[in-house]
C-alpha cells in the first residue's frame, strides 16, 4: 500500500491537488487514501528523498515550494546529467528498444490528446526512463530519475497549452529519430533542446501564485 499512496500523493503533488507550502497532515491523509499510519509515513519519507516533501520543524511536512531561481539551478543539473547521459549512449540503440520508445511516444500523444494528464505524467516519465536506461552508467541513470521526478510539478504545468505539448510531442520522435542513427551530436542537441521551456513557464507561474502584488498583499496560496 505504501507504493501505492506515494504514487496517489505524487501524482496529485504534481497536479496541484496539494500546492506548494501546503502542509501535509498524517491524520487527514489517512483518512482521504484510507491508508495506515505506518504507509502515511513511510510515503512521506519517500516523498522527503524526492524532495518533493519537505519536513519543517515544528510543522510536519509541506510540499516543496521551490523559487524560479532554484529551479533553474536544478534545469542546469538536468542539462548537465542528460547530456552527459547522451554522450554514453551508444547508437544506434536496439531495435527493441525503439519500438517500446514508439509505443510509449504513441500513448503519450493519445492521452495528451483525451485530456488524461495523469497517464500524460506517467507516460513522460516511462518514455524517459527507456530513453535513459540506453546509457551505460547506472548511478547516471539514477541521477537523473531524481532530478526528473524532482521537476515534474513545474512539467505539469503546460500540460493544458496545445503549442507547448504540441513541441513536446514532436521532440519526443525527434529524440528517437536520433537513437535511431550513429549521430551522437544529433542526439546530444535533442536531448539539449527537450528541456528549457517548462522552467521559463515556471518563473511565470511563480510570479501569479507567490510575487507580491502591486497593493503589497502576498499572492501566495493558503494550506488546505
Amino acid at each position: 500500500m505504501t507504493v501505492a499512496l506515494e504514487k496517489m500523493l505524487e501524482e496529485d503533488i504534481v497536479f496541484g491537488v496539494y500546492a506548494p507550502s501546503t502542509r501535509l497532515v498524517e491524520d487527514r491523509v489517512m483518512e482521504r487514501y484510507g491508508v495506515s499510519r505506518h504507509a502515511t509515513r513511510a510515503a512521506f519519507a519517500a516523498l522527503e528523498n524526492r524532495k518533493l516533501l519537505v519536513h519543517m520543524p515544528n510543522k510536519g511536512v509541506e510540499v516543496v515550494r521551490y523559487t524560479p531561481d532554484e529551479i533553474d539551478d536544478l534545469y542546469d543539473i538536468r542539462l548537465v546529467l542528460e547530456t552527459a547521459a547522451a554522450e554514453r549512449t551508444s547508437l544506434p540503440v536496439d531495435p527493441v528498444v525503439i519500438d517500446k520508445l514508439i509505443q510509449i511516444a504513441q500513448e503519450h500523444e493519445a492521452a495528451w490528446s483525451r485530456g488524461d494528464y495523469r497517464q500524460v505524467f506517467s507516460l513522460n516519465l516511462r518514455f524517459h526512463e527507456a530513453q535513459y536506461a540506453c546509457c551505460a552508467n547506472t548511478p547516471l541513470i539514477d541521477l537523473i530519475e531524481n532530478y526528473t521526478r524532482m521537476v515534474q510539478p513545474i512539467r505539469a504545468i503546460k500540460y493544458d497549452d496545445p503549442v507547448h505539448m504540441r513541441e513536446v510531442i514532436s521532440q519526443h520522435h525527434q529524440i528517437i529519430e536520433a537513437m535511431q542513427g550513429a549521430e551522437k551530436q544529433r542526439y546530444i542537441d535533442s536531448v539539449r533542446q527537450h528541456l528549457p521551456a517548462s522552467a521559463k513557464a515556471y518563473r511565470e507561474f511563480y510570479a501569479r501564485r507567490f510575487e507580491r502584488s502591486t497593493d503589497g498583499q502576498s499572492r501566495g496560496v493558503t494550506a488546505s
